[in-house]
C-alpha cells in the first residue's frame, strides 16, 4: 500500500481519511521508530526543522510551532501558535510516533491547507531518526 501511495496510485479527498491513510501508508511501510537514532534525529532536526520550529522545553513558536513534548500531546494545541483553519478543523488526532512519521512524509494529504504543506516533507531516511529525537523531548 505505501508503494502504490507514492506512485499516486490513491486518489485522496480533502477529508479526514487522507490523514488516516496516510498514517495507515507510513504503517504499512514498516516503521521502527525505535530503532531510529536519536542523535542522528537531532542532526536532521537541525538541517532540515530548526528554520521553522524549535524543540527546547518552553521555546519560541516560529513559522511552525515549538516541538518539545510534541509526542503524546493533542493536535493543534501548542500554547501561543496560530493554527491555519485547514489544520484546526482537521486535525483530530494525538501526535503518536506513527502520526508525527505520517506527518513528516505527507502533510499536505493528511492536512490540505495547511501551513506546512509547502513543505515537500522529510527524507525517508531520516524519519525514524527525527521521530526517535522527538521521542526523547520529554
Amino acid at each position: 500500500m505505501y508503494r502504490q501511495y507514492l506512485r499516486g496510485e490513491f486518489k485522496m479527498t480533502a477529508t479526514r481519511s487522507g490523514a488516516a491513510l496516510a498514517i495507515a501508508a507510513t504503517l504499512a511501510a514498516g516503521t521502527a521508530y525505535a530503532d531510529g537514532d536519536a542523535a542522528r534525529g537531532k542532526a536532521a532536526f537541525v538541517r532540515q526543522c530548526a528554520i521553522c520550529h524549535t524543540a527546547e522545553k518552553g521555546g519560541d513558536n516560529r513559522f511552525g510551532p515549538n516541538l518539545f513534548g510534541i509526542v503524546g500531546k493533542k493536535a493543534g494545541t501548542v500554547p501561543g501558535y496560530t493554527y491555519t483553519n485547514a489544520f484546526k478543523t482537521r486535525a483530530n488526532w494525538e501526535w503518536t510516533e506513527d502520526a508525527i512519521g505520517g506527518w513528516m512524509m505527507f502533510p499536505s494529504t493528511m492536512v490540505p491547507g495547511t501551513a506546512m504543506g509547502v513543505f515537500q516533507g522529510i527524507a525517508e531516511k531520516d524519519r525514524d531518526d527525527l521521530v526517535a529525537y522527538l521521542a526523547t523531548l520529554k
